[in-house]
């Protein structure tokens, strides 16, 4: 449900059921009672999330291990836990469920996931160059830094439990793409970031019972070269989505709502660069 031609859009399908009683017709004939009407379902939260991130405050420091520990996650922006794509809403249903926190300072932006999940599969050669990550278990943060949601010149970046990388620039929409076979995006572009990741279980191993895995990452501003500005400026706004994935679906901070898949800009959240407290 990720990639376009081979990788599907998601569609949320949403009917309202009409309910028509028709009447015998003649004026000696009793009006027949008409059934009442189902209650419509709730509508589905379309509004873009948002979220204020602030900066590392002085003498602050995170070390990239995937423990998550330092005191500086613990006051770092949240998203919360991510939802249902197509629904909007939480769904214990999904096998995969997740969360992010977000900080950053003059060099880097910091990112760490918390990822429950019950099957921690990865199974791609240690040393493989941009591996489709999302056929398995991984991460995604999705990013398109001019902050108008237009699909143009953003970055896709991927980590899995195996701390394998799948990194590209994208000119628009899932393009280029290939004609869905890839190269996915200009796959010769690269984060530069550090990464580590933390098991709670064992990598594809279905004897033991696992809990999920942490991923920790700090990417250098300066590999957002098609950004107008980076790094950015306390008050900026990037467009950006986090994912959870497990076999090419997965649950988000911010629900694409079926239009479109898991690139479309206009339905990522808002981050909005706040200097330190």
């Amino acid at each position: 449900m990720h990639r376009s031609a081979g990788r599907a859009a998601l569609f949320v399908a949403a009917s309202l059921a009409l309910v028509a009683c028709r009447s015998g017709g003649g004026e000696d004939k009793p009006a027949q009672k008409q059934a009442p009407a189902p209650a419509p379902r709730p509508a589905v939260k379309a509004e873009i999330k948002e979220l204020e991130v602030r900066a590392l405050g002085a003498g602050e420091a995170i070390t990239i291990d995937g423990n998550l520990d330092e005191p500086a996650w613990g006051r770092a922006a949240t998203t919360g836990r991510f939802v249902d794509v197509g629904s909007g809403a939480v769904n214990p249903a999904i096998p995969v469920q997740g969360s992010v926190r977000l900080t950053w300072d003059s060099s880097f932006l910091y990112v760490g996931f918390e990822v429950e999940d019950r099957t921690i599969r990865g199974g791609y050669p240690p040393a493989a160059k941009d591996p489709h990550l999302w056929e398995r278990d991984t991460v995604e943060i999705m990013t398109d830094p001019d902050g108008d949601g237009d699909n143009r010149d953003y970055y896709e970046i991927q980590i899995n439990p195996q701390n394998l990388v799948f990194d590209s620039q994208f000119d628009g929409y899932n393009s280029p793409n290939g004609g869905g076979r890839g190269p996915f995006g200009h796959e010769e572009w690269t984060a530069g970031l550090e990464s580590a990741v933390k098991l709670r279980g064992t990598l594809d191993d279905d004897a033991d019972k696992d809990e999920g895995y942490a991923v920790e990452a700090k990417i250098p501003w300066a590999s957002f070269a098609k950004a107008k500005k980076a790094p950015p400026a306390p008050g900026d706004a990037w467009r950006m989505n986090f994912y959870a994935m497990q076999n090419n679906g997965g649950v988000a901070w911010s629900p694409i709502l079926g239009m479109g898949n898991f690139h479309r800009a206009s339905r990522f959240g808002r981050v909005r660069w706040a200097a330190a407290p």
